[in-house]
């Protein structure tokens, strides 16, 4: 088995990336651009991305830069109230790699994960495109999230450039675009 990423074998998931509750992150702008960011780098290598929102009634809408990135032909936000988003996919609709994004690292994001291993995908968790209120929160899901659930942490610049693979040409030229 390759740990390489393969674009072609692999997904985005952004969850729950929404307009009330975003604002309360800890580093609340920077993950919403890199979260926007990854939903770039996903469509300039062709990685299908699905997004999720936890009751929009009362949390708003994926907040406008997500919304913008995503663009008008993306596929519904997946509307789930239990706090793993796992159960928003059927078994064998997601491919065997996932790189999750969004919100709460120890809620949402940490019981979705668990529930994907256990569903035997390998998930790759962006650090630096996950936030929770409490940054000792965020810190310690992380932790657990790749001590005992065995995801593998990473940041979106590393992802983005082993998509990559070469320092080169029209894709070499937009990744950077996108990074900087």
């Amino acid at each position: 088995m390759s740990w390489r990423l393969d674009p072609k074998a692999c997904a985005l998931l952004v969850i729950d990336m929404q307009e009330r509750l975003a604002p309360v992150m800890t580093h609340s702008a920077t993950v919403v651009k890199r979260v926007a960011d990854a939903v770039k780098v996903a469509r300039l290598f062709g990685v299908p991305v699905f997004h999720t929102e936890q009751a929009p009634d009362k949390l708003g809408p994926t907040v406008a830069p997500i919304r913008e990135a995503l663009g008008a032909d993306a596929p519904p936000a997946r509307l789930l109230l239990e706090f793993s988003k796992a159960g928003c996919f059927a078994p064998g609709e997601l491919p065997p790699t996932l790189i999750v994004v969004g919100i709460e690292t120890h809620v949402c994001i940490r019981q979705t994960v668990f529930d994907l291993r256990e569903r035997g995908h390998h998930v790759r968790l962006l650090a630096d495109a996950v936030s929770s209120r409490s940054e000792s929160d965020h810190r310690l899901a992380l932790h657990e999230l790749r001590e005992i659930a065995g995801a593998r942490v990473t940041t979106l610049e590393a992802i983005s450039w082993e998509m990559l693979g070469r320092a080169e040409g029209g894709s070499f030229k937009s990744l950077l675009a996108i990074l900087k």
